[in-house]
């Protein structure tokens, strides 16, 4: 790829100043010591002024202990390598303060001293760039959050960083490896475009539509987000419809229509009468590409035939137009239908710089007085964020997100790496990568950046019932990691599905 080649360019320079700088030194030091006068004598140590008496010598220290005078730092420990992270490298560093007191003693060998001290391990560096290429790479969740506040400042040095980052991460380690190799791609995507310049040419993954289904098939086995999202908004749609004869359900973002399998049958078997009709206004995803028609037609047939075995009348209306050109007439709403509308992980692909596409929609969908309004949206903020914060939320977002994958599927499981590169790896992308301004796409709101909207537009929460809560909470228990997944109550409605207490998918209801 080509920024991988630009790196490694900029890395080979870098080292070859490095070793030049180290080879002028050597010089030095040889030079140095070529033009010193002998000592008279061979000396352990030196002696005290003669007018002075000698200086008796300090008793031994106790077996294995290090004289407090040999130890920088007032007799402390020589500090780790991997305490140093990038963000601390401005100004002096230890190391270097113990070299500019050792340059006092013209005639000592420091070489030799240091050699004595630490064997054959590296000896600390003059300059940053030195210690950053040649220690032992630290913990890549920490040092990516540095790299991502020097990238801000200095690419060319971030870029230094990104290569000690990238050594510490892979694609099928744990799971901070893992999440470290997708951020540390997208940063290097970044950085080889100048720092979001310029919009990045990555094929999306987007319109890759069949690896993406199987990708979210593979994900819905594993974890239980989607159903989750689907199982509490379905209960909100039931209860808000009540014995409605027409029900008529808008679903913005659809797919496969996989949410509306269990809502159909659920109604087919509510107590009392079933509905007499069923219609869905469709609104393709912007996942299926610019030519949805193909996948909403094999959506429709699929919902149709069960639909036909549960004995319910049905009808599938795809609406092709853009979301920004659909006007009150393209739903049709009859007098008589009670309207649901569905905005399932969908309505944050209409969050920019501005919010009026956003205000603009849900304006358009209060305009259907709809009895029930589901929202399920991820529980992150990614939209106005400034890039270090951005980045930072995604990284303390998505960590547990993989950590959940890890319980969920083997660690050298093919389909696993196919959802983070697929799913995962290109949200991440999307996030913080090279895009921004309208090319930015993943600018995803957490819940009060939400209720602020709905709000504006007239919409007001509604609590999910007892029964809502006590369904979700038992889909719970059908997984092996239970005990880590919960649920939690965010002011006003919102219910979040946590992993480690940490929300990760919120659902709400509104009207």
């Amino acid at each position: 790829m080509a920024y991988m080649c630009a790196d490694s360019g900029n890395l080979m320079a870098i080292a070859q100043q490095v070793i030049q700088q180290q080879q002028q030194q050597q010089q030095h030091q040889r030079h140095h010591h070529h033009h010193l006068p002998p000592p008279p004598m061979p000396l352990p140590l030196p002696l005290p002024p003669r007018q002075a008496p000698p200086v008796p010598p300090a008793p031994a220290p106790p077996h294995g202990q290090i004289p407090a005078a040999s130890l920088p730092y007032g007799g402390g420990a020589w500090p780790q390598a991997d305490h140093f992270f990038p963000d601390a490298f401005a100004g002096t560093s230890a190391a270097d303060a113990v070299f500019s007191d050792l340059a006092a003693a013209a005639d000592f060998d420091s070489d030799v001293w240091m050699d004595s001290l630490i064997g054959d391990a590296p000896v600390f560096a003059d300059s940053d760039l030195e210690r950053l290429i040649f220690t032992t790479p630290p913990p890549p969740v920490p040092s990516l959050l540095a790299c991502s506040r020097t990238a801000a400042a200095d690419q060319g040095l971030a870029a230094v960083e990104l290569v000690k980052v990238r050594a510490a991460a892979s694609d099928d380690g744990d799971p901070a490896e893992r999440v470290a190799f997708y951020f540390a791609d997208a940063l290097a995507r970044r950085l080889a475009c100048g720092g979001g310049a310029q919009p990045s040419t990555a094929v999306d993954a987007r319109f890759a539509s069949d690896e993406l289904t199987l990708c979210y098939k593979t994900l819905n086995d594993a974890c239980p987000y989607s159903k989750f999202a689907h199982l509490t908004a379905n209960q909100a749609i039931l209860e808000a419809t009540g014995t409605a004869t027409k029900i008529h359900i808008v679903d913005f973002g659809i797919v496969q229509g996989i949410q509306w399998a269990a809502l159909l049958q659920a109604l087919a078997t509510r107590p009392g009468e079933k509905p007499s009709r069923v219609r869905i206004s469709g609104v393709p995803s912007p996942y299926l590409g610019p030519k949805p028609a193909t996948s909403l037609a094999a959506t429709s047939a699929r919902l149709s035939d069960f639909a036909k075995l549960l004995g319910v009348d049905f009808e599938f209306v795809p609406l092709l137009r853009p979301v920004h050109e659909l006007d009150r007439s393209d739903f049709s709403v009859e007098p008589d239908e009670t309207v649901a509308v569905n905005f399932m992980l969908q309505l944050y692909h209409l969050l920019g710089d501005s919010d009026e596409p956003v205000r603009r929609l849900l304006r358009l969908v209060k305009s259907l007085d709809p009895s029930v309004v589901t929202l399920g949206e991820y529980e992150v903020s990614l939209n106005r964020a400034g890039f270090v914060d951005r980045f930072a939320n995604a990284l303390l977002y998505y960590k547990p997100v993989f950590e959940s994958l890890d319980v969920a599927m083997p660690r050298d499981s093919p389909e696993r790496v196919r959802v983070e590169r697929c799913m995962f790896g290109e949200r991440i992308r999307r996030a913080i990568g090279p895009e921004e301004g309208e090319e930015r796409t993943d600018r995803m709101a957490a819940s009060r950046e939400w209720q602020t909207l709905m709000e504006w537009c007239g919409f007001e929460p509604v609590k999910f019932s007892n029964y809502a809560m006590s369904q979700a909470d038992l889909l719970l228990w059908n997984y092996d990691s239970k005990y880590k997944y919960s649920l939690v109550e965010l002011p006003p409605a919102f219910l979040s599905l946590a992993w480690e207490k940490r929300p990760l998918l919120t659902v709400s209801a509104w009207r």
